[in-house]
């Protein structure tokens, strides 16, 4: 996986690649999409294969860190648009706010958003210089309705659009891909609250992380992940 890795920047960067490798590059780009596929979750797995829902714990511990944080953002932002703590004495004024990361940043927010795949044009990871734009808007249609605590998120939504590269002006809006985003303008503020609380690890993440888990368990769900990334090797393998 990591020959791949080191060969696609090799190739942005406009050097040389060996020979040998250059026709083997389709196979090894689908090889590594399906491994990071089954690795962060997108590909599910049966449920009485495990003693515990792996796709769930797979995205908390992939995706559930950032979703939590960014969704809290997103509260503290609506919240202050009432409200005048010291706590919104910057975020109130804030227009913009930027996460940097890598490919397995991008594809773990995706995952943690609720998409069923990273895979929006070609088969094959996030590109460098591409990045993922939430807006947050305030619904128009309910502007007569009186603002309270209990009602405030339901007039919220958020655009979710990709910019597959650096030098793309028109992002692709991509909301509509989540099914509980469809046919609005938006995905609701509602939705990704409940997305958050589904994926925070819990009490946090450091205890999250130290859990202890039964040896069985771990060695048997090892085993499914490594068949499974081999099975897909095959499959895929033998499409050409």
């Amino acid at each position: 996986m990591y020959v791949f890795d080191t060969a696609i920047f090799e190739t942005y960067l406009g050097l040389p690649l060996p020979q040998w490798l250059i026709p083997l590059m389709p196979e090894f780009e689908v090889l590594f999409v399906n491994y990071i596929a089954t690795l962060w979750g997108f590909i599910p797995f049966k449920e009485d294969s495990f003693e515990i829902d792996l796709q769930k714990e797979l995205t908390k511990i992939s995706s559930g860190f950032l979703i939590d944080e960014i969704v809290d953002r997103l509260i503290l932002k609506i919240e202050c648009q009432k409200s005048k703590t010291k706590n919104c004495d910057d975020i109130e004024k804030q227009k913009f706010y930027v996460y940097s990361g890598h490919d397995i940043t991008e594809i773990s927010l995706l995952l943690g958003l609720g998409f069923k795949t990273f895979i929006f044009e070609k088969e094959s990871m996030p590109s460098v210089g591409s990045s993922i734009v939430l807006e947050l808007w305030k619904s128009e249609d309910n502007k007569n309705i009186s603002i309270s605590k209990e009602n405030q998120f339901e007039l919220y939504y958020v655009k979710i659009y990709f910019y597959q590269n650096s030098s793309v002006e028109n992002p692709k809006y991509i909301g509509d891909l989540i099914p509980e985003c469809q046919r609005q303008k938006g995905c609701p503020i509602s939705y990704l609250i409940k997305r958050a609380e589904l994926l925070r690890p819990k009490p946090d993440l450091k205890s999250y992380c130290n859990q202890s888990v039964n040896t069985a368990i771990k060695f048997k769900n090892s085993v499914i992940i490594f068949v499974s990334f081999f099975v897909l090797y095959y499959l895929n393998n033998n499409k050409y």
